[in-house]
């Protein structure tokens, strides 16, 4: 049996620095865990790891990606009701720092998966995700790495579309369904289900939930209610992760492990100032478990 391994990295905005740290753990452990992954997916600030770690950067150049420029990409604050919340020049510019503007995905040395959704179709073909990738034959592997990311990352309400895209995480926040989907379809990964292992990460686990009677509200409790933060944004976000983390456990059963430890509190998207602490949190977070897993199955 030959094995075929998969990574893939959540949505989470400034949280994705909990994850790089994760992965500079278990790197510390495992020196060869990287070099033995053949594809590698993320979705939203996920794809930025996930490229990343395609094109060659190391886990101290994504931490810091996140440590060292968050603040950077989410200045300045709009607070007009009718415009995205941050323009995306300031996270072009961070990008362009770390991919040179002619890489295409092609050009990449791993397989990737980096989930979309593109709300305006051309020649009047519906709204419909769309999974950049670049395995043989991919429409997308002309892709620019730079507009992939752009694309996945562009939260509604938080940031525009991207060339008609918006963030991936409203389809597949936890990538690792659609990972495993591609791996094994016959036209493009064409590997076999049971040589699947996958390692999935998440951006920290808080378990939201609504405390209030929600049998009368309207939209604007649904987007507005403040515990949780924008209810409705949250259930898109984390039950897709929820959903996908089930169906994967399901399909692989052993061969899936999913490394999500808990935050002390919740974490918004954009919330800079929690970078420190949430270094910290995945400092100290339990990675025994894991690190069994990747031991008996990873190599």
């Amino acid at each position: 049996m030959s094995k075929f391994r998969i990574m893939t990295f959540d949505g989470g905005g400034v949280r994705s620095v909990f994850t790089a740290v994760l992965l500079k753990r278990l790197n510390k452990l495992f020196p060869q865990l990287f070099d033995m992954v053949h594809m590698f997916a993320g979705t939203s600030a996920g794809s930025f790891i996930a490229l990343g770690l395609a094109f060659g950067l190391t886990l101290d150049e994504l931490v810091n990606l996140y440590a060292k420029n968050a603040q950077f990409i989410f200045t300045p604050e709009r607070l007009g009701l009718f415009t995205p919340k941050y323009n995306n020049e300031n996270l072009k510019m961070v990008l362009n720092q770390v991919f040179p503007s002619n890489v295409k995905l092609k050009d990449l040395n791993r397989y990737v998966l980096v989930p979309s959704f593109r709300v305006i179709g051309p020649n009047q073909i519906p709204w419909r995700p769309v999974f950049f990738n670049n395995f043989p034959d991919s429409p997308t592997r002309d892709e620019p790495v730079i507009d992939a990311a752009l694309a996945s990352s562009a939260a509604p309400a938080y940031f525009p579309s991207h060339n008609t895209f918006i963030d991936g995480g409203v389809i597949a926040n936890n990538p690792g369904l659609a990972a495993v989907t591609f791996a094994v379809d016959q036209e493009t990964g064409r590997q076999s289900l049971d040589d699947i292992y996958l390692l999935s990460v998440g951006t920290g686990y808080v378990g939201h939930k609504i405390t209030a009677d929600t049998t009368e509200w309207g939209s604007s409790q649904w987007v507005f209610y403040p515990t949780p933060q924008e209810p409705l944004l949250k259930i898109l976000f984390e039950g897709v992760e929820e959903s996908n983390r089930l169906f994967s456990a399901q399909l692989l059963g052993e061969r899936h492990f999913r490394l999500n430890p808990p935050l002390i509190r919740a974490v918004p998207l954009d919330s800079y100032r929690d970078i420190p602490s949430l270094i910290k949190q995945a400092a100290r977070a339990n990675i025994e478990d894991a690190a069994k897993w990747i031991r008996e199955n990873w190599f």
